[in-house]
């Protein structure tokens, strides 16, 4: 897949290396050093362009122990759920206003404890509510009733500096000119095809043939492959991954 800027900048660091055969350092070994100096970067600085904020709603999965006792802050009942795959520290972890959870509604969840704090109830916490982090999972006490809003703030690592779009109905817009994509390329017939079709005039995008089929007629086959995905410290703080990977 095309990956115009990420190559740009492999080509950039082997002119500044002053080492122009590319039998003397190999592209690979310059990739694998900029994905060591991104991940430096992602470990050692906290900047506003690594925060985001995503929502969560609790579901019955997430639930553990009694279901009588969401509330309570004396039992052993708690809620997990996975942590995002991108994060690399949390900022904060707050319940937003709900009109059916008022209970719980704008709450931050200022203490964090650890797993023996946290799995004895008896442990003397700051707060009643409390949570922690454990290999993948994130644990909040007392558990929360189902359809309850966390707000999760944290640092995240960016996409892979050379990550492209998945040729996929969702990165497909309706109604935008395939040249003018924001997300896909107009390939040829041996890149990812996708189908549209209509049905009472609305126009919708399918990943294979049979869905487009059911779905209406005619059916019309499109090939694209992926752009790249934006990245700030590729596309707009290449000082920082070069200088990084230098020094």
């Amino acid at each position: 897949m095309p990956t115009p800027k990420f190559n740009s900048i492999i080509a950039k660091v082997r002119d500044w290396s002053n080492k122009p055969e590319a039998a003397t350092i190999p592209d690979s070994v310059i990739e694998s050093c900029l994905a060591y100096s991104a991940d430096e970067c992602y470990r050692l600085l906290r900047l506003p362009p690594f925060e985001t904020t995503i929502n969560y709603v609790v579901e019955s999965g997430d639930n553990v122990g009694d279901g009588n006792t969401v509330n309570s802050m004396f039992n052993s009942a708690y809620t997990s759920f996975l942590m995002p795959s991108d994060l690399t520290e949390f900022r904060y972890i707050r319940t937003k206003a709900s009109d059916s959870n008022q209970n719980t509604s704008n709450r931050v969840f200022n203490e964090i404890t650890d797993s023996r704090g946290f799995f004895d109830i008896y442990f003397e916490n700051y707060s009643a509510y409390n949570w922690m982090w454990q290999e993948n999972k994130i644990f909040i006490r007392p558990q929360l009733p189902v359809g309850t809003q966390l707000e999760i703030s944290y640092y995240r690592r960016l996409p892979a500096l050379d990550g492209v779009y998945s040729v996929t109905p969702i990165n497909y817009v309706v109604g935008t000119a395939d040249a003018a994509q924001p997300y896909l390329d107009v390939g040829t017939s041996t890149d990812t095809p996708l189908y549209t079709s209509v049905n009472a005039t609305i126009t919708r995008c399918f990943a294979t043939l049979a869905e487009a089929t059911a779905y209406g007629t005619p059916v019309t086959t499109r090939y694209f492959t992926g752009k790249e995905i934006i990245n700030w410290l590729r596309d707009q703080n290449e000082r920082l991954l070069i200088w990084v990977l230098l020094s």
